[in-house]
């Protein structure tokens, strides 16, 4: 990783805003969540946690773009460019300034080591006897029976296919945010994804979702309307982490 900027008197809004700018121009997912990881990485982690915290504060004002950047925060790609101990001193800032929704959005990203990922669990027998070739092409096809036995594969190009399956529509893809248990890696892909991702519906099921990764859950709170908000603290099938940052941003607005 290159050298950090040192400067101290840099305003976290300021910085916030010019990479609002900067990759609105970014359409590709990813590649903004890596953009914003690199764009981060040249300051202090006091910084990143600040500017992270005035990103979710746009978010909760409706900042044009401010969404997209929310959910680049809960992607994987964040940390690409990051020094592996980057995450954790992020972390900590963000925890002695008591914005624990930041501190949040980093308790389970996966590790950037796939040796280090738990294993997957089974995929249902008939579909683990198919080729990887053609459980891929399956999930092309638009019959929903066959969409639901999918859910559970782990190959990302499999996922990928399905949510970018034509004749998907948003009814079905809030079933398959609704889905539980469920695989994290199906509704990451959904919160992450350009087209269902930003679908209201969809992130209001994500949130009410007990096997949405929390990191994902506390961005996504940033982008509910108030009563929203109420509905997911009262949602006892919710951890507390949870359930207890959305009865504190609820509170926030008032």
């Amino acid at each position: 990783m290159g050298e950090r900027n040192s400067r101290g008197d840099e305003e976290p809004g300021r910085i916030a805003a010019a990479i609002r700018l900067r990759l609105s121009r970014v359409s590709d997912p990813e590649q903004r969540a890596r953009a914003l990881g690199g764009l981060l990485a040249t300051h202090e982690p006091e910084t990143i946690a600040g500017v992270l915290a005035r990103i979710l504060e746009a978010a909760d004002r409706r900042v044009e773009g401010a969404d997209l950047l929310v959910t680049a925060m809960t992607s994987p790609g964040l940390r690409l460019a990051w020094d592996p101990r980057l995450a954790l001193q992020v972390m900590a800032c963000a925890r002695r300034d008591g914005r624990f929704d930041v501190a949040g959005i980093f308790l389970d990203l996966p590790p950037l080591d796939a040796r280090l990922e738990a294993p997957a669990p089974p995929l249902p027998r008939a579909i683990a006897k198919a080729p990887l070739g053609v459980r891929r092409t399956l999930a092309r096809r638009s019959d929903i029976g066959l969409i639901e036995r999918l859910l559970g594969d782990p190959d990302p190009g499999v996922v990928a296919n399905l949510l970018n399956n034509p004749r998907l529509t948003e009814v079905e893809v809030v079933r398959m945010a609704a889905r539980s248990p469920v695989r994290e890696e199906v509704l990451s892909a959904i919160a992450r994804h350009p087209r269902w991702g930003s679908r209201r519906r969809v992130r209001v099921t994500l949130a009410h979702n007990p096997g949405t990764p929390t990191g994902i859950a506390l961005g996504l709170l940033h982008l509910l309307l108030d009563q929203e908000l109420e509905a997911v603290s009262r949602d006892g099938r919710l951890s507390r982490v949870v359930t207890s940052r959305a009865s504190t941003l609820r509170a926030e607005r008032r």
